[in-house]
Order: structure tokens, then sequence, then C-alpha cells
């Protein structure tokens, strides 16, 4: 028995799927971003589930303040190590990664200091978080109970 058939969505159902326009997702996929896993016989572009999860990839790496050019290199890196349908290449070779040891030791360099901002800021905010739990909290949150995101639950 085959392995079963991925998920396909029209770049509309894509857009619904992630919350993001259709123009943003065209975008995408002129700049190199994003490529289709199929073409119906017609040649309309269908995408799979690792385009989904590529979608919230490159929306996640926005908002953490990675260029779209720095973004365009991550995803040229996921494609030389994965296959359309998202499993891993057991046999990708350095050769198959079209960056420079210099593209990816800026890449590496630069996730580097986004993941010391995310540790301050991950920092501050339990801080004030603490601050506010003990002069601002209900009763029995301030004695024990700990019911605030951070703490653990309850």
């Amino acid at each position: 028995m085959g392995s079963p058939l991925p998920s396909l969505y029209a770049l509309s159902d894509l857009a619904r799927a992630t919350g993001i326009s259709r123009r943003v997702l065209q975008h995408y996929a002129r700049l190199g971003l994003l490529e289709p896993g199929a073409l119906t016989h017609g040649g309309r572009k269908l995408y799979t589930e690792f385009a989904l999860s590529l979608v919230q990839d490159i929306q996640d790496l926005n908002q953490l303040g990675f260029s779209l050019e720095e973004i365009r290199k991550i995803m040229l890196l996921k494609k030389a190590i994965f296959r359309p349908d998202g499993t891993y290449r057991e046999d990708w070779k350095r050769e198959d990664i079209p960056l420079s040891d210099e593209e990816l030791l800026a890449m590496w360099q630069k996730t580097g200091e986004v993941l010391a901002s995310m540790e301050r800021q991950e920092r501050m905010i339990r801080r004030f978080h603490r601050f506010l739990t003990k002069h601002f909290a209900p009763e029995e949150v301030r004695h024990g109970l700990r019911s605030g995101p951070g703490d653990g639950g309850a």
C-alpha cells in the first residue's frame, strides 16, 4: 500500500487556512518563498501541507525581524533539506544548499541574535508578570494557586 496523498490547497484555500490574503501569498510566490506542490491539468497551482507550514514560518520569521531576503535564504535552505511534502531528505549534501558559507554564517549569527533578544524579552515579561501577580492579582493567585500564564498552571 502506497503512502497517502498529501492534502492539496488552491491558493484561495491556503489563504483561508493561514488567514493571509491571496495577494500576500502571491507576493511570496513571486519572491520564491512559496512554490506549488502540484499543478492541475488546467495549470492551476496547488499547495501542500508543507507549504502551509512554510507560510506560518514566513510570518513568524517576519515578526521576529527577519527581512524578506533573509527569509528567502531560510526558505532556500528548507527546500534543500526537505521534500515538497515536508519529509526530511536524509541524503542531502552541502552542495544541495544554494547558499555560500558566508550567507549560512550570517544566518547563524542572525538566529543567535534573535534568540538572545527573545531570552531578554522573556526575562523582562516574567519579571513584570511576577510584579503584577504580587501587587494586582486576586488573593487566590497571590497565595499559591498560581493560575497565570508562565506560572506552570494550577
